[in-house]
């Protein structure tokens, strides 16, 4: 919360800058870069949409989505770091496991996988985006192998089954005592697995892109308020693709957005098979062997910061130090008692 509402203010220091044409004076304070702030992550958006285009494979792409069923989903708000790693692992182990299956792909599947926990309300709904290519490596790494049929990758009734069994397993072997506390018919429930043709990857990958680096909804989202003093929250119906508006008291939305904030240090995008980090001599050899170069990382410039009046390159006049003082938590303590 702290770092949210001294976002772009002056108590976290920034830059005055100088415009020779129109002699006006403009401040530009810096950004929390928060992952939960609602004006942050534009740029990192970009960059990391960039990075990942780079990669893409000349071969169809899928988009897997694997959903938490609804009791389930109380327990992650009680315990989000072990569920939600729980979540991305065996969604990801579930789908390698059917990849490599010689009656699907028959190779090592290389994916990208993307945890999301809001709905377009900003309601609590996780689940996890998968973006995988229609192609695998083989254990020898001599060949690359594609699905026969180029509409279909995996089926999803097996798969569903197959991560929910792999959630439980782990479930029971890390934490014990969390699975005790759930009610068995839970397992009893089919997990919801959704897998559909995503063209080239190069817009699922934009889709993506909101979730790995922006908050659960932007600020051009709360577009005013009512007499009554609630809050009006734009928010697209999925079903007939029509804006609509929904009106939320402040603290109503305060509590829909803390649902999302993950904890400190979760990592809620990760990569696997030839994908993953430590795999770049395998991702080379696939790139390779589809009749593509090493991967060129793209590179990005800011320009000079334009004067808002005349739009003319402006000069750096002088670095604005943040504020030091006590933490928030110390002076709410200090309050308290």
């Amino acid at each position: 919360m702290e770092s949210v509402l001294s976002c772009r203010t002056p108590r976290r220091g920034g830059h005055r800058y100088h415009c020779p044409e129109c002699a006006r004076m403009h401040y530009q304070f810096h950004s929390c870069n928060h992952r939960s702030c609602p004006q942050c992550g534009g740029a990192q958006q970009q960059r990391w949409s960039a990075s990942q285009e780079a990669k893409l494979l000349p071969v169809p792409y899928y988009l897997i989505t694997v959903t938490v069923p609804e009791p389930l989903r109380r327990h992650c708000l009680g315990h989000p770091k072990e569920l939600y790693e729980l979540l991305l692992s065996q969604s990801a182990q579930g789908v390698r496991e059917l990849c490599e299956n010689p009656k699907h792909l028959a190779g090592q599947p290389g994916f990208t996988a993307v945890l999301q926990t809001w709905t377009r309300r900003i309601l609590h709904h996780p689940h996890v985006h998968i973006l995988i290519p229609a192609v695998g490596l083989t254990a020898d790494g001599c060949s690359a192998v594609h699905p026969k049929n180029e509409e279909f990758l995996i089926p999803v009734i097996p798969l569903a089954a197959r991560i929910r069994n792999l959630f439980k397993q782990q479930l029971a072997h890390q934490h014990p005592d969390l699975h005790e506390h759930i009610d068995p018919v839970v397992w009893e429930q089919n997990w919801v697995v959704d897998c559909r043709p995503a063209g080239s990857g190069r817009t699922a990958l934009r889709y993506l892109a909101g979730y790995v680096c922006k908050a659960a909804f932007k600020e051009d989202r709360l577009v005013g308020c009512d007499p009554q003093g609630r809050i009006l929250l734009r928010w697209k119906d999925s079903d007939d693709h029509q804006w609509k508006t929904e009106s939320l008291e402040p603290l109503e939305l305060l509590r829909r957005w803390l649902l999302h904030v993950l904890p400190k240090g979760f990592v809620a995008v990760r990569h696997f098979g030839f994908l993953s980090p430590a795999a770049g001599r395998a991702l080379r050899r696939i790139r390779f062997l589809l009749g593509r170069g090493p991967v060129i990382k793209p590179t990005f410039h800011s320009g000079p910061r334009l004067c808002l009046c005349c739009q003319r390159p402006m000069i750096l006049a002088a670095r604005i130090l943040p504020v030091r003082g006590p933490p928030l938590s110390r002076n709410l303590f200090t309050f308290a008692a």
